[in-house]
């Protein structure tokens, strides 16, 4: 009686654990599609310090000194820690909700010439509960410590993509 006992205690137990609910994660992507936005005051400006490197350059050729001009031409937008720790956030911040759904959230994301998030775009999304979450997430002001992206010394609009995916575990 008692191992008949046992075995029931123990298949139910057994079954419960295989009837418990699916329960959904979530990733992220790394940074895609990542580029450089230039106005057109921006590009008469990066084409001017163009022509003066140029010309300096020339100069220096004339002279057969044998030098040359080291100039950082694109500096890329920089999260302040690291653009780990910029995913890392986010990753801990979202929280997969009873209404998600499986899928994918893809926002394109614009930091501006002041060293600022400048906007958020939806390109994809699983869910409302999932979309709002995210916009909330982005609003938050330990996301909004950026350096602007420059080429050639000027600061210019950068724009990248990144993803949470949601999936059923």
């Amino acid at each position: 009686m008692k191992k008949l006992l046992f075995f029931i205690i123990m298949l139910s137990a057994l079954t419960s654990c295989n009837v418990r609910k699916k329960r959904f994660v979530h990733f992220l992507s790394t940074l895609e599609n990542v580029k450089f936005i230039a106005s057109k005051e921006d590009s008469i400006k990066i084409d001017s310090v163009k022509l003066d490197l140029k010309k300096t350059q020339k100069t220096i050729d004339k002279e057969k000194s044998g030098a040359w001009i080291c100039f950082d031409s694109e500096n890329h937008t920089e999260f302040r820690g690291g653009v780990t720790l910029f995913r890392e956030l986010i990753y801990k911040k979202f929280k997969v909700s009873k209404d998600s759904k499986e899928g994918e959230n893809l926002i394109r994301v614009t930091i501006g010439k002041t060293n600022t998030l400048e906007a958020i775009e939806f390109l994809k999304y699983s869910d409302e509960s999932s979309k709002k979450q995210i916009e909330d997430i982005f609003k938050l002001k330990e996301l909004n410590h950026w350096s602007s992206a420059r080429l050639f010394q000027i600061p210019v609009k950068q724009q990248f993509e990144i993803s949470i995916f949601i999936e059923k575990r």
